[in-house]
C-alpha cells in the first residue's frame, strides 16, 4: 500500500479529523425567508418543509411553489 492510501485511511478511520459541523444563515428557496442552514445542502427552512405539499413531494413541482 502506498503511504499516500495509508493516511487516507487513516483520515477516513479518525473522528477527530471530521471538518466542524458549519451552520449558515441562508434564504430559504420557497419563502425566502431567513434561517440557520444546518449543512451546505439545506436550502428550504423548517417551516416550508414542514407543509403538507413538501411532505408529499408535491414542492418538487416548480410551478407549484408561490414564489415562482
Amino acid at each position: 500500500m502506498s503511504d499516500t492510501g495509508h493516511h487516507r485511511k487513516a483520515y477516513l478511520r479518525k473522528i477527530e479529523n471530521e471538518p466542524p459541523q458549519r451552520t449558515k444563515p441562508r434564504h430559504c428557496l420557497k419563502c425566502q425567508a431567513p434561517f440557520t442552514s444546518a449543512w451546505a445542502g439545506e436550502r428550504v427552512c423548517p417551516k416550508c418543509k414542514s407543509s403538507g405539499a413538501w411532505r408529499d413531494g408535491i414542492a418538487a413541482n416548480m410551478a407549484s411553489w408561490s414564489r415562482w
